[in-house]
């Protein structure tokens, strides 16, 4: 390490303060949460399925259905994807992050960016921050939605829904420790990470303390080439940045009574880091950039039921503060400082308004306020500037959906059929008024199959970021310049442009989701899109012979023609037009460990895979006539015994002298059909529960038993307890449906914290291939129109991808797992210049995870007893150390395009070890 790098700016007494205080912290939290946090009940998977308000009794059949979790989404568009215990735990995950990561592919919307919409238990919550550090072992469930389904729940239709179903009674604390480098050397990376996590009846305590350490990584220790006259394979530039990054979060969610919870979370982050900009004036010293970022973070959520209608009140505030140093010539530093604060609230409510011909009419409305500050001082050496911003953004989003077609309402025979209309307007303090809406068309042709169309209006302002950002100026950048064919050296000046406009977006979506009846477990889905946007905000394009005579004040030459200076600041792009066409299969399956894993799920277990996505699989339900009555997808079974309405409470009550007090006996509804047993139904906030019939065990059979503490069945071969006979004395012998054999076992999961396939293993495979068919840019006025997949770029990467293909797969077995990703990506050319094309060859990457949960091992925790209750993972990311060779129309690599400019990084291996207590 150069000696100019050991003499930090920022001193080390505020690190040393917050991991003392997060050790304080975090300790004592176990104890903190026995204390808030009661657990009146042992029972592991208690009240984990939904009772429906029209579950049947027959008296001498009993009726199997597939248990439905609480806290699934209720909707009537089909889930892209669903995970169950098992499944999640073959990701090797340590975190809701790390697993959102991991199914990134599959999360992400087609015509957007950025992270999904998160649901808990099918409600708002307050904040990512509240829910990323949640272990995965802690997730019952994981339902991965359209767009469309966000507008039921308060949010634009721009970002697909992820639910994240908790098991109802969990507690673990875990500390992990992760180290790595690259196989070429000259960085290591180090993290350590402490997490508590507590969840009740009443309520849940989740905390979290940690720590990351990524080291520098200068030009001398990657191989390259001088070119041009500028000095590569240099001790005074860095590649990657020095780094230390420190955090401290907690959540505390309590449950108000028995249908409202408040949710409160907070977090503290810090990041100090270290650049090398080259050497300075002196031709001795490296020019040093010293940063220093702190990010604090609150926000609150309250939800609860009126009525049929759920509400929920959420707020939040941040405060990011920036500092940044940087040395500039006669031993001077320019120093900027900046601080963004962003504050807001908003109310929801969601609930039948009318019943429709076709099924209950619902809506969906939201009314919000969001502020943003932003306020910053540059001071260098010509002089202080400061810059002040400001916005307040009053809203009011609303949604309502129309059932148009259902057979269950005798309104049509070719599935159900609904409609969803949505707006949404807002008043930006420093815009004129923006409005969206929308329309979409969800089909359900049959349980296995479905459409979904979707057209899309949005205006929508730039960032803060876009507009107020303050201008930067930094010297020694290199920048491969097209117009002289040659890599130098300028000074970039990056910022934002209080000049940009707002943007008009129209999208247009066709998609198709079918679960394929010929293979189990199957699933195929497709995704047009097409969107057209004017308006639209953008970084400064790729600086073309076009480009520079359109924006001519934003560069600077010297006589020679060489560049000297480029102002880099956003600009608005005039028209701007793209179409994919977005298609992948996915696969899942389980893997027996020995006949009597299988002997007592019989057949459950393969029609609960094959139903996993959506729907009952045929059969699921049956009476002794074999006829299947008409219920939701996921209601359960009803069993022999005497039905009361309960409260939740009263579901985990015990049963004294077959009576349970305060119970109240259903109504029986009118039969939906001729020929159909009338159903029961319980008053709002009532759920049904059956007390055991006494008869039913004196002549040997066994009574169906209720949900709750001493009457769940002992688990069996790994699996949670379920609210009924045992499966091989389940009527139909082997039928299964949607959720079937999808609940993993135990507060830790089977065998352990990790979680599994109790006694068997799964794996899963998931393959998308997005294909652009255009993609097109109009900058503006006396510019050419850009085509991107033909030979234009607006950025230094290149242009458009036609082609990118996305591989995930994995198996877990026995303990032991691994995962290996793919991504091909078919690479751009730029056309022009003085030494003719650029292409950007195509790129293809593959990484490999392994991981072993030593709880599943019981010869290796009874030889090595410390094992017990942990996990070893190798991570090893991009195993061919591949990186993206650009090259000229002669074949040679630009500097700027070297490969350790382009992936410093390279082959990245990584061993992590996690152990709960």
């Amino acid at each position: 390490m150069p000696p100019f790098v050991s003499d930090p700016i920022f001193g080390r007494s505020t690190r040393t303060a917050l991991l003392v205080g997060a050790a304080l912290w975090i300790v004592p939290a176990q104890a903190y949460a026995e204390a808030q946090l009661e657990n009146p009940a042992e029972a592991e998977y208690q009240n984990q399925s939904e009772t429906s308000d029209e579950d049947e009794v027959y008296d001498t059949d009993i009726v199997v259905t597939a248990p439905r979790l609480q806290g699934q989404l209720k909707t009537d568009v089909r889930a892209l994807a669903e995970l169950d215990e098992a499944d999640i735990s073959s990701y090797g995950a340590s975190s809701i992050e790390e697993l959102l990561e991991a199914l990134e592919p599959q999360t992400r919307s087609g015509g957007g960016s950025g992270r999904p919409v998160m649901l808990v238990n099918g409600r708002r919550i307050s904040g990512f921050n509240g829910i990323r550090s949640i272990p995965p072992e802690a997730i019952a469930k994981m339902e991965i939605f359209p767009e469309e389904v966000a507008l039921q729940y308060g949010y634009a239709a721009t970002q697909r829904v992820v639910n994240f179903v908790l098991k109802p009674n969990f507690k673990q604390f875990s500390g992990e420790i992760e180290g790595g480098t690259p196989t070429q050397g000259g960085r290591l990376q180090s993290e350590l990470e402490g997490n508590f996590i507590a969840i009740r009846e009443n309520g849940r305590l989740n905390m979290k303390a940690g720590w990351e350490h990524k080291g520098l990584l200068l030009e001398s220790e990657r191989d390259l080439t001088p070119t041009n006259g500028i000095s590569a394979s240099t001790e005074a530039r860095s590649l990657l940045s020095q780094s230390d990054a420190y955090v401290v979060e907690g959540t505390v969610v309590r449950n108000l009574d028995r249908v409202t919870d408040l949710t409160l979370s907070g977090s503290f982050e810090q990041t100090d880091s270290l650049g090398l900009l080259g050497l300075a004036g002196d031709g001795v010293s490296a020019r040093r950039r010293n940063s220093r970022n702190q990010n604090f973070s609150t926000s609150a959520a309250v939800n609860g039921m009126l009525g049929s209608w759920t509400w929920a009140l959420t707020g939040n505030y941040a405060d990011d503060d920036t500092r940044t140093l940087t040395d500039q010539d006669a031993a001077q530093r320019s120093r900027v400082d900046s601080s963004q604060q962003t504050f807001g609230a908003n109310a929801n409510a969601t609930g039948t308004i009318v019943e429709g011909w076709a099924g209950p009419i619902r809506a969906s409305v939201t009314a919000g306020y969001a502020g943003q500050r932003f306020d910053s001082r540059t001071e260098d050496v010509t002089g202080i500037s400061s810059n002040d911003l400001a916005r307040d953004t009053p809203s009011i989003l609303g949604s309502v959906t129309i059932p148009l077609l259902d057979p269950d309402y005798d309104i049509g025979k070719i599935g159900r059929l609904s409609l969803t209309l949505n707006g949404n307007a807002e008043k930006p303090s420093d815009f004129s008024g923006l409005t969206s809406w929308g329309s979409s068309l969800n089909w359900g042709v049959t349980d296995r199959l479905s459409f979904i169309a979707s057209y899309q209006v949005d205006e929508a302002a730039p960032t803060m970021s876009q507009l107020g950002a303050t201008q930067l100026v930094t010297e020694n950048v290199t920048y491969y310049d097209l117009k002289q064919g040659e890599t130098v050296e300028i000074t970039s000046i990056t910022g934002g442009n209080p000049d940009l406009l707002a943007e008009t977006r129209r999208q247009l979506k066709f998609g198709m989701n079918w679960q394929v009846p010929f293979v189990e477990g199957m699933r195929f889905s497709a995704e047009y899109n097409r969107k057209r946007s004017s308006d639209t905000p953008s970084s400064f394009p790729l600086l073309t012979e076009a480009i520079e005579a359109a924006f001519p004040d934003r560069v600077t030459r010297a006589p020679d023609g060489t560049l000297l200076s480029f102002d880099q600041r956003p600009v608005n792009f005039a028209r701007s037009e793209s179409s994919q066409l977005r298609w992948g299969i996915s696969m899942s399956g389980k893997i027996a460990a020995n006949s009597a894993a299988t002997s007592g799920r019989g057949q459950n277990a393969g029609a609960g895979a094959a139903t996993s996505g959506g729907g009952v699989a045929e059969g699921a339900r049956t009476r002794g006539d074999g006829v299947a009555p008409p219920r939701e997808a996921g209601e359960r079974r009803m069993g022999r015994g005497r039905p009361v309405c309960v409260t939740p409470d009263q579901m985990t009550s015990p049963i004294v002298e077959g009576q349970i007090a305060g119970s109240v006996a259903p109504q029986r509804g009118a039969p939906s059909a001729e020929g159909e047993r009338p159903r029961l139904t319980c008053p709002d906030g009532l759920s049904l529960r059956f007390i055991p019939n006494p008869e039913a065990a004196a002549d040997g059979t066994t009574p169906a038993r209720p949900m709750g503490e001493g009457n769940a069945v002992p688990p069996m071969d790994g699996r949670p307890p379920m609210d009924g006979p045992p499966p091989e004395r389940m009527a139909g012998g082997g039928s299964g449906g949607r959720g079937m054999g999808m609940m993993g076992g135990g507060p830790r999961g089977p065998g352990g914290m990790m979680g599994g396939g109790g006694g068997g293993g799964r794996w899963n495979v998931d393959l998308n291939h997005t294909i652009k068919l255009t993609d097109t840019v109009n900058i503006g006025q006396g510019v050419p129109e850009l085509d991107l997949l033909n030979g234009d770029a607006t950025g230094s990467g290149g242009g458009s991808t036609r082609h990118l293909v996305e591989l995930n797969g994995g198996f877990f077995y026995k303990g032991i797992g691994t995962r290996l990703s793919a991504k091909y990506d078919g690479g751009s050319r730029i056309v022009g210049g003085a030494n003719g094309d650029l292409k950007f060859h195509d790129l293809a990457t593959f990484n490999l995870r392994v991981f072993a949960e030593f709880n599943q091992m019981p010869k290796v925790t009874e030889s090595l007893p410390f094992l017990k209750n942990s996990r070893m993972r190798f991570s090893f990311n991009n195993i061919f150390d591949a990186q993206r060779k650009v090259t000229d129309g002669s074949g040679l690599v630009p500097l700027n395009y070297q490969p350790g400019y382009i992936d410093p990084l390279g082959r990245y291996v990584e061993l992590s070890w996690r152990k709960s207590f």
